[in-house]
């Protein structure tokens, strides 16, 4: 089986580019979706998130909002978070890609904001870097409205620029234009995957 990596920054337009691929029938293991079920009451990170930061979670429910204060006035409690986080969804990722094996699946794509800082590229056959011009990245990031442009840069700031990211990639996808445009790059990839031809 071979393995799809596909990374890029916040609000490149990767949710969109993996659920198109997963509408074209390929199993697509999201990272980010599997830190909020870790997060989440009764998720596994909870307990261990409740310990390292007292006041983060308060009836049960993690206060993000609390969290990402803290990232804020020190760098070094994101690395203490990822130290949490980030072993657990290891452990998620790789049942996930023992059961595309299992299912007969010819290809899996891993959906991974991380994938170089983390290393994990090199457990993947291609890699696919999602790209957007940094206007359009910001304007996302505020009209999403899920955490402010300052704190977004903070997180921005720890992660590699998308411009070396492209010049690792074996396959980029624009997203910068519109969405019949990346519904266009993204039919003619699938269409490579399933000959076999990537």
């Amino acid at each position: 089986m071979k393995i799809l990596g596909v990374t890029g920054g916040m609000g490149m337009g990767k949710t969109m580019v993996c659920s198109l691929l997963l509408k074209e029938g390929f199993p697509v293991f999201n990272a980010d979706q599997i830190v909020h079920q870790l997060q989440a009451p009764k998720g596994k990170a909870l307990p261990l998130l409740a310990e390292a930061f007292p006041g983060s979670v308060r009836h049960n429910i993690l206060d993000r909002h609390y969290l990402r204060g803290l990232i804020a006035q020190n760098s070094n409690n994101l690395k203490k978070i990822e130290n949490i986080i980030l072993p657990l969804v290891d452990q998620e990722r790789k049942q996930f890609i023992h059961h595309s094996q299992k299912s007969g699946k010819r290809w899996c794509i891993l959906d991974i904001p991380l994938l170089f800082e983390k290393k994990i590229n090199l457990s993947c056959t291609k890699i696919l870097v999602v790209n957007a011009p940094k206007a359009i990245q910001k304007k996302r990031i505020i009209q999403r409205g899920r955490i402010p442009w300052e704190q977004a840069e903070i997180l921005i700031s720890h992660q590699i620029q998308n411009k070396l990211k492209c010049h690792w990639a074996d396959i980029i996808i624009q997203t910068g234009l519109n969405k019949a445009y990346t519904f266009l790059q993204v039919k003619r990839l699938a269409i490579l995957m399933k000959k076999d031809q990537l």
